[in-house]
């Protein structure tokens, strides 16, 4: 019986890692953990910028509908207003600190206006980042969409006569390029804005189409219109006018007083008058005080009431003819008036009238209250 013989041993068989191994794994593993902070680095300032540039945009879009927040046209104190619209530029501090500038192009006249808004500040590396915005601002007279929320008075509309200013006269000449023209002699006619309805400009010739606004000067007024209507009353006193010498800040004044005209076909409207005065007034000026009724009969009593307009949200008291007017920084129609040979004033059409004039005999004030011509 034989027996198998012993298996030699084979150096080298050992088994485990070598220290070279160990420090190549090790080196490959810190390389990896390098990376991963590299990466995580990167995406927490990526982070950080996105959060930024997201602060940067609700800067400008806010400093954007500050200047689209207008509430007038003209500049007016303590108000926005599309006039005073300009360039500037401040800073902020959130989660960095930003510079912020815009620019307002164009000017006041023109109908629309481009704004941009840079917001730039340094990230936490050091760079510069900058956010822009651009957009177009529309010149609309805040009281129109005002018109649409709030229930007007009486004897107004809200539709806009030949999509102008509701205070343009419906007769005035549309010569296009957003102005009007209303020619109130053969010397003198007045151009409007149709935007705001002021007057800018005036001529001393008669004004045919916008070509012939090169010779006509700028001026800065307002107008003040309206109706004046009989009640219980035969007829208009011959004399009757517009007295506008109790009023104080116009540079002077003009006003004329005719038959009221179907604006359909032109005819009179029986027993009604229209009346239109041209208040003159230093830029940016306005005007106070009493318009009234002049040249009444001295031996027929009389008394002139106004239609003063209830107290609507949004309407000024000088749009509804409240008077004594104050401050008066805009053009006013529907300032109607009624003649009648009551005792007291009238109610029309469910409106009552307020007691503006007396002009009967028994008061001792009648000269001042009632003047002549």
């Amino acid at each position: 019986m034989t027996s198998n013989p012993k298996r030699p041993r084979v150096a080298g068989s050992q088994r485990g890692f070598t220290i070279i191994e160990a420090l190549v794994a090790l080196a490959v593993v810190a390389f990896g953990m390098l990376g991963v902070v590299g990466l995580q680095a990167l995406m927490a300032r990526n982070a950080d910028v996105a959060k930024q540039r997201s602060e940067a945009t609700r800067l400008a879009q806010q400093q954007i509908e500050s200047l689209r927040a207008y509430t007038t046209i003209a500049v007016a104190a303590s108000q926005a207003s599309w006039n005073g619209m300009t360039s500037g530029n401040d800073a902020a501090t959130t989660n960095a600190s930003f510079a912020r500038a815009w620019t307002v192009a164009g000017s006041a006249s023109d109908p629309m206006r481009r704004v941009s808004v840079n917001v730039a500040w340094t990230d936490r590396a050091g760079d510069a980042q900058q956010v822009t915005l651009n957009s177009v601002i529309s010149k609309t007279d805040p009281a129109d969409s005002g018109l649409l929320g709030f229930p007007l008075p009486q004897n107004t509309t809200l539709k806009r006569p030949k999509n102008r200013n509701l205070n343009i006269p419906v007769p005035a000449l549309d010569l296009g390029g957003g102005k009007s023209v209303y020619q109130l002699a053969n010397n003198f006619a007045v151009v409007f804005s149709n935007d705001t309805g002021y007057v800018v400009m005036k001529c001393n010739f008669v004004v045919a189409n916008a070509a012939d606004l090169v010779n006509c000067a700028q001026y800065s007024a307002f107008i003040l219109a309206g109706y004046v209507s009989l009640h219980n009353a035969a007829a208009f006193p011959a004399g009757l006018a517009i007295k506008t010498g109790d009023v104080a800040g116009t540079t002077s004044t003009s006003c004329t007083l005719g038959n009221a005209v179907d604006q359909n076909d032109g005819s009179a409207i029986a027993g009604y008058k229209y009346y239109l005065c041209v208040m003159e007034v230093p830029a940016n000026g306005s005007w106070s005080g009493t318009v009234r009724l002049a040249g009444m009969d001295s031996g027929v009593d009389r008394l002139v009431c106004r239609f003063q307009f209830p107290a609507v949200a949004g309407i000024t008291p000088n749009a509804r003819n409240v008077q004594p007017y104050a401050t008066v920084k805009e053009s006013l129609d529907n300032q109607n008036y009624v003649i009648t040979g009551n005792a007291a004033c009238p109610t029309v059409s469910s409106l009552v009238t307020t007691l503006h004039q007396d002009c009967r005999a028994s008061n001792a004030s009648r000269a001042t209250h009632c003047p002549a011509p």
